[in-house]
């Protein structure tokens, strides 16, 4: 019989990519951090070639700081922090998060068995706009919560995963090639490698404890941005999975539940930031698709 580790001595290496993070969300993490009851881990913090990022208030030795010479995004971050990694075990969070107590503890309890194991991401909202944009499931599962933005199974496996609450076993993720760093943006590689991931047999666990807070979408012009680039993602995904039908079916149902959950007095914002959310969307893929670039190596789409 396999001997089961103490969960007191699963140290986890908790990954963070970084480009130009705002102070006070970086202390925000930092902060929870520091509060977790399962203190057993390291930190590996990838700087992306900010232009404007100060680290000194993190004076914790658990911390380290890698730098990188030159910008190349949030996938090729992640995959360096991974290599760092002295750990058996990852977990994967964002500059703009918030971890409640016992996140790493759901992680340290599951990760031993489960190769993957997605936690429930949801927004603090402040503001009547946050709550709109929050409505819609952004960020990560906004105020929805993962399971009403992907499926959740009886068993408790779903099919896709977000990189801002992510736990993995460091050998499977090395054995699925990593986070694909053709990914210009921060947007879509995650959703790749979930479906490289069940195409491969394995199944991702959702901790529905295992919680992030992420922090609002504040102004029109924030959620606009952010729409452009993830259409900007939508177009890499879809140069790397067979068919996009099954996300387009998935983000019916979810916008069912978040007209469900929005009642009378904000429906009608949640419909117009759909719109938006759409068009901006179409708007950003087609953009995307419009750039020059040189010949990418084949995709991970079945043959």
């Amino acid at each position: 019989m396999e001997n089961v580790p103490l969960m007191k001595d699963i140290k986890i290496s908790v990954v963070i990519p970084s480009f130009n993070p705002r102070p006070d969300h970086l202390q925000t993490l930092y902060q929870s951090l520091l509060a977790q009851s399962h203190d057993n881990f390291e930190v590996i913090l990838v700087d992306d070639a900010s232009t404007r990022a100060d680290y000194s208030a993190i004076t914790d030795p658990r911390f380290q700081i890698l730098r990188r010479a030159r910008n190349s995004g949030p996938a090729a971050c992640r995959n360096a922090g991974v290599a760092a990694a002295s750990t058996p075990y990852v977990f994967f969070t964002d500059t703009d998060c918030e971890l409640v107590p016992d996140t790493l503890a759901e992680a340290a309890r599951h990760i031993h068995s489960e190769a993957i194991v997605m936690g429930n991401t949801t927004t603090r909202v402040l503001t009547p706009f946050g709550k709109a944009v929050a409505l819609l499931g952004f960020p990560g599962g906004g105020i929805l919560g993962f399971d009403q933005v992907w499926r959740v199974d009886a068993a408790g496996y779903t099919t896709s995963f977000s990189s801002c609450n992510l736990a993995f076993q460091k050998s499977v993720f090395e054995s699925l090639g990593c986070f694909n760093e053709t990914f210009p943006v921060a947007g879509g590689e995650d959703t790749v490698l979930a479906r490289k991931a069940v195409e491969s047999g394995l199944r991702i666990k959702y901790s529905p404890n295992q919680i992030v807070y992420h922090v609002q979408k504040d102004t029109l012009r924030d959620f606009i941005r952010w729409q452009l680039t993830r259409g900007r993602g939508n177009y890499h995904i879809k140069q790397h999975v067979a068919s996009v039908d099954g996300y387009l079916k998935l983000r019916v149902w979810t916008f069912k539940n978040s007209f469900a959950r929005a009642g009378i007095a904000y429906a009608p914002w949640v419909l117009i930031l759909l719109l938006l959310s759409v068009s901006c969307q179409i708007l950003g893929f087609y953009l995307e698709k419009s750039k020059p670039r040189l010949p990418q190596p084949p995709t991970d789409a079945p043959a």
